[in-house]
């Protein structure tokens, strides 16, 4: 036993120091978005936004105050979501949620309408459920969107879909159990990715086609426990290519509407509404990069019109008329 204590203590101090090493190295490539994030009070979220910082609310959410009770006649829409659904680099009245909640109280039908933005850069699907499970419900909402790119699959720290945000913020009790998680996640990627395709956002949807499907099921059976509807906004990828007819992951939104479709969902897949633009009309440009997800205030735009259209379309909108 005393043998064993010699090797572990010393390894787990190893592992402690190169975390804080690897931490230092990443505050250290922190753009000021990032700078505005704090721990949560709940590790399975890892980071938040700090609250009343960098137009973050009382809640760290990049969004106005809400109340917590329910102004009478309102009809309140909670939009889950990452970095996408938050409206990243662009103003925040241009993010697809606010140009939506525009549109609907344009219609002058005697009701208020309220979208309560739940999305944090970075944050996959187990991160979004939390939210789903610990905040929404405080809004006694009348829709959930859930907003969902094709990277949520993506493990919040064995991944890098957040910009190494998980990996600053996570703070296991123990480094060598961590590293024990860490490589049974691996063994279950390599096991789970055989035969996938190698580019990233088709692989984690093969690889983690079982872990999608269980994490729907969930949420939708949340949702309908509170008696809400749940529709499932689904953003496509921009691609490196002239047009959306030449996109390569057309089929996995087919799966994937599918699977949300057999798990209580109403699907809006926002790739039907970008077919007939340029990726260049839509995306937001950074001269940095390529950014494969985010949306530019047009893009954000007719996002906000065609899940407008859906919603009308799939009667989650009782009263309201198409555009």
């Amino acid at each position: 036993m005393i043998a064993l204590l010699a090797v572990l203590i010393p390894a787990e101090l190893y592992l402690r120091a190169q975390a804080a090493r690897d931490r230092a190295q990443i505050r250290g490539n922190m753009d000021e978005r990032a700078l505005c994030t704090e721990p949560s009070p709940d590790r399975r979220l890892l980071y938040t936004y700090t609250p009343g910082e960098c137009g973050a609310n009382s809640r760290g959410f990049r969004d106005v105050e809400h109340t917590a009770q329910k102004p009478e006649g309102a009809f309140r829409i909670v939009l889950i979501g990452d970095s996408v659904a938050e409206g990243r680099d662009v103003e925040p009245d241009s993010s697809f949620g606010r140009v939506l909640e525009r549109m609907l109280n344009a219609r002058d039908d005697g009701r208020r309408y309220e979208v309560i933005l739940l999305a944090r850069i970075g944050y996959s699907t187990s991160q979004e459920i939390v939210l789903l499970e610990n905040e929404a419900p405080r809004y006694d909402p009348d829709l959930v969107l859930w907003s969902y790119c094709l990277n949520d699959p993506s493990h919040p720290v064995f991944h890098n879909a957040n910009g190494a945000l998980g990996r600053y913020y996570y703070r296991p009790t123990l480094r060598l159990a961590a590293l024990a998680k860490a490589f049974a996640f691996r063994v279950k990627q390599k096991i789970g990715g055989r035969g996938c395709d190698t580019e990233f956002h088709a692989f984690v949807q093969c690889a983690f086609r079982k872990d999608i499907q269980r994490d729907l099921h969930h949420i939708a059976a949340q949702v309908r426990k509170r008696g809400v509807p749940v529709a499932f906004v689904v953003h496509p990828v921009f691609e490196q290519k002239p047009s959306f007819t030449e996109y390569s992951l057309a089929g996995v939104h087919e799966e994937l509407d599918a699977v949300a479709l057999g798990a209580g969902f109403a699907v809006i897949d926002v790739l039907d509404a970008f077919r007939p633009f340029a990726p260049a009309d839509l995306k937001l440009d950074n001269e940095e990069y390529f950014d494969p997800w985010h949306l530019n205030p047009r893009g954000h735009r007719v996002t906000a019109a065609y899940i407008y259209d859906r919603l009308v379309a799939e009667h989650l909108m009782p009263g309201v008329q198409a555009h």
